[in-house]
């Protein structure tokens, strides 16, 4: 009985250590989780930000290249046209050439 009457008396005093201790601790806690939580939100910023310069050199790629096809192709399209009419040209001076009185 005495070895219990002990264990209950000691267990108050560690209990109240224990919420002591937390008390004292919980500030500590609190502020370590604020500094942890600000840190990772730097770091997670920092990555999406370069995620979305990655991005804009991607698109900035695609743009060059789908601008030059378009542009590749109006410029086959005008060298037909000049050719076209150059034929077309020619064809009125021949015409003009042989059927003038």
């Amino acid at each position: 009985m005495a070895t219990l009457a002990r264990l209950q008396a000691r267990s108050s005093t560690v209990g109240n250590q224990y919420y002591f201790r937390n008390s004292v601790v919980d500030p500590f806690r609190i502020k370590e989780n604020d500094a942890a939580v600000k840190i990772q939100s730097w770091f997670r910023g920092c990555q999406v930000r370069a995620y979305i310069r990655h991005l804009n050199r991607i698109v900035t790629i695609i743009q060059k290249w789908w601008r030059s096809f378009l542009g590749r192709k109006r410029y086959q399209l005008t060298v037909q046209v000049n050719i076209k009419c150059t034929y077309v040209s020619i064809l009125i001076v021949q015409y003009a050439v042989i059927y003038s009185p």
